[in-house]
């Protein structure tokens, strides 16, 4: 059984008593150093007009103050020598070197993963007592932070209304650690917590997204708006006379709540293709970075004479990618979008959803199935992998 890090526990034991479940802090959780990432590399990132990142300061005249990047050297030079955060989201897909850190949460589903976020705080900075609506490992990589939690997840938080942040407007802390470099705190969705800089540091925050139960229905129901599926109607044969012919009465609501599960339970096979589409679409704030690689569709002759030159193709970082298989056929996830390939192909998918690189032995294998060839130039043409001396 593989270790999850040095808890004494199994990664499938931490899955079973904490995930979802309860807080963990994991002391030297990562060998040092974690990263060579420094403050002024994140200050570079968060000064990049397509990158995602936010200032939060506790001063002046309204506490905890919120401003959006992308931020310049004055705007730094301005700041004052406490109390303020930056955060810049996407570092794992901004900075390449984090992927080897990400290669410890592979026993978790590469698409439940949302991003690295990472913050930069002097002494006393702090983002407020808050909760999250996902799980979240946060990794002490340099400095030292003062966490404050909650023992339960909350249920009803609320909110200060001074704020553009979700600061909870009413915080008690039952457990309290100082992190080093190297310790790392898991958290559970819903778990209030407050983390202060005790001195200057840096924190890597691994988090994981689940979609809402909205969002899998309308991804559902799009899907079956795609379907050649005939669409039972209405039915009411067991009526009774009523009292006022413009009431929806409780009988009528019970039949339109049976049909909605029936259209869920009959069409059960399309589930896999709507939650597919929805757990690998790219976010809003990476789609201009990933449509970079875009370009025209090559012909199966031509990734053969590039691949047989010796080049090969890289993955798109920015794009997220799936795969699913049943008794009937294969599905290829990429950027929201689902191709079908040769069931017999599925044994392939798992390694060519994961590598960073393919090259011409990975291609001899993908060219075993027509089908799946051709999605490769569709990815090509889409920029989910491109030739990297093409993009110089």
């Amino acid at each position: 059984m593989t270790a999850f890090f040095n808890t004494g526990l199994t990664q499938q034991q931490f899955l079973d008593e904490y995930w979802q479940k309860k807080p963990l802090v994991i002391r030297q959780a990562f060998p040092l150093p974690v990263s060579d990432l420094t403050q002024e590399d994140l200050a570079a990132f968060a000064g990049e007009i397509e990158i995602e990142s936010r200032l939060i300061q506790e001063f002046g005249e309204r506490p905890w103050q919120l401003q959006h990047g992308p931020f310049d050297e004055d705007d730094f030079a301005a700041l004052p020598e406490t109390h303020w955060t930056l955060l810049v989201q996407d570092m794992d897909k901004h900075y390449p070197p984090l992927q080897k850190l990400l290669i410890a949460f592979d026993f978790i589903a590469d698409w439940r993963r949302d991003d690295v976020m990472i913050s930069y705080a002097p002494e006393g900075g702090s983002v407020g007592p808050h909760t999250d609506s996902y799980d979240v490992f946060l990794l002490q990589a340099q400095g030292t932070r003062h966490w404050q939690i909650s023992d339960k997840p909350l249920a009803n938080a609320v909110f200060r209304d001074d704020a553009d942040l979700r600061i909870l407007q009413q915080f008690s802390a039952d457990q309290q650690w100082d992190l080093h470099p190297g310790d790392m705190l898991y958290l559970p969705p819903h778990y209030a917590h407050h983390g202060v800089a005790l001195n200057p540091c840096l924190t890597f925050s691994v988090g994981f997204r689940a979609p809402s139960q909205l969002q899998l229905l309308d991804a559902f129901s799009h899907t079956l708006q795609e379907q050649d599926i005939a669409e039972q109607l209405y039915a009411d044969a067991d009526i009774s006379t009523v009292s006022s012919s413009t009431e929806i009465d409780d009988s009528a609501v019970k039949r339109f709540q049976d049909l909605l599960l029936k259209t869920i339970n009959e069409n059960s096979g399309f589930m896999a293709l709507a939650a597919g589409r929805l757990v690998t679409e790219t976010k809003s704030t990476l789609q201009e970075l990933a449509d970079e690689f875009i370009t025209d569709k090559p012909t199966l002759v031509e990734l053969d004479g590039r691949f047989n030159n010796g080049e090969y193709l890289q993955r798109n970082g920015y794009l997220r990618f799936a795969w699913h298989n049943d008794a009937a056929t294969a599905y290829l996830f990429v950027a929201g979008e689902a191709y079908f390939v040769e069931l017999a192909a599925a044994e392939t998918l798992s390694w060519l959803t994961t590598k960073s690189q393919l090259d011409q032995k990975d291609w001899q294998q993908l060219r075993k199935y027509p089908a799946l060839s051709d999605v490769c130039c569709e990815l090509v043409a889409e920029g989910a992998f491109y030739w990297p001396k093409d993009f110089i």
